[in-house]
């Protein structure tokens, strides 16, 4: 039997992690014919990120995680080189106070690098915004995060399309002030992959094996389309200012495989309006 043990959240506030459990479920589900059964489950307690990828090389107490990837993480772990979200994590837009909208929506590109962005000080976000120019304020925790945007230590907090709006609507009884910016839209280029421990060379297989299926078949497209086509067509990408933000750290081929991407302005989707270019 393949025991699976993946990451816990960090708080009851922190659903960051249910659809990758989803995903993960389904995975190891679709191959038990050739891989036989499994057990799921969550380690004893919440990591950050330095501290999981020190427990992910031992591989004793976790051996999988669905992470955005870095070069080091992808040399020293085992990566399934398939994007959990098919890229949807990338597409960000970014929490703000309210009170500051009517000043973010005159900025271009270079004033906005000039205002605060927020991040986690271990995210791998963080080494993409300052890469591309981006003026960062860091905190080390990440329900801290929220507290410090709105207490103006950041001007702006970029999330995930994936995440904003539930973190949006299970936090605004807290911070009435607390919103989405409605006028850019950041592309960082930073896949979540299934990262396993280099102790579970079976487990890798695996994983890597129903996710190529589930790419082969159109189900990792249906499933990220269940689990966020509602918060891509909420985030009203198409009317945005799109700022491209290149990903230097990882191999150039990944981003060749089309297969694997979901760009949320093909038409096909609904997204977006046909004429609407995203930028």
């Amino acid at each position: 039997m393949d025991v699976v043990i993946f990451d816990r959240p960090t708080s009851p506030n922190d659903f960051r992690r249910e659809y990758a459990q989803a995903l993960l479920r389904t995975v190891l589900k679709r191959t038990e014919a050739e891989y036989g059964p499994w057990r799921l489950e969550l380690a004893p307690a919440h990591m950050e990120r330095r501290r999981l990828f020190a427990a992910l090389r031992e591989g004793k107490i976790i051996n999988v995680t669905a992470y955005p990837v870095n070069a080091e993480w992808a040399s020293t772990l085992k990566m399934v080189p398939v994007p959990i979200d098919m890229g949807v994590q990338s597409w960000r837009i970014a929490l703000i106070d309210k009170r500051n909208q009517a000043r973010l929506r005159t900025l271009n590109a270079a004033q906005l690098k000039q205002m605060r962005a927020g991040s986690g000080s271990a995210w791998v976000t963080l080494t993409s915004l300052q890469d591309n120019g981006f003026t960062v304020v860091t905190g080390g925790n990440y329900d801290g995060l929220f507290d410090m945007l709105m207490a103006g230590r950041f001007d702006y907090f970029p999330r995930g399309v994936n995440e904003i709006f539930r973190e949006l609507d299970t936090r605004r009884r807290d911070y009435p002030n607390l919103a989405v910016e409605d006028s850019f839209l950041l592309h960082d280029q930073i896949p979540s992959m299934f990262m396993v421990s280099p102790h579970a060379p079976h487990l890798h297989a695996r994983l890597a094996a129903g996710m190529e299926a589930m790419v082969r078949d159109g189900s990792l497209e249906k499933l990220v389309l269940r689990f966020h086509g509602a918060d891509l067509q909420r985030a009203s990408l198409c009317g945005r200012k799109r700022i491209e933000l290149p990903n230097r750290e990882l191999d150039p081929a990944l981003y060749e495989r089309k297969a694997l991407w979901l760009d949320p302005f093909d038409p096909r989707l609904g997204f977006c309006p046909v004429s609407s270019s995203g930028r």
